[in-house]
């Protein structure tokens, strides 16, 4: 279960909870998995864990979160 989120600039955000776990589609970002709805400090935000095709190893997928539009 994810406990944090660390951004490339080194900032830290603790998830306060998880409140539902689902297959869906990053839509921004093309990858497809497991969606984590999260809240951080209040808000709630979308956290993504993509599955590698390699059922063994270290890097059985990975995590990420889609940038919000500017």
């Amino acid at each position: 279960m994810p406990l944090e989120i660390k951004w490339l600039d080194g900032k830290v955000f603790e998830i306060d909870k998880v409140t539902d776990i689902r297959q869906a589609a990053a839509m921004r970002a093309g990858g497809q998995g497991d969606r984590y709805t999260v809240c951080i400090r209040g808000k709630q935000s979308y956290l993504f864990f993509e599955r590698s095709g390699a059922l063994s190893g270290n890097n059985l997928g990975r995590w990420f979160v889609e940038s919000k539009s500017v």
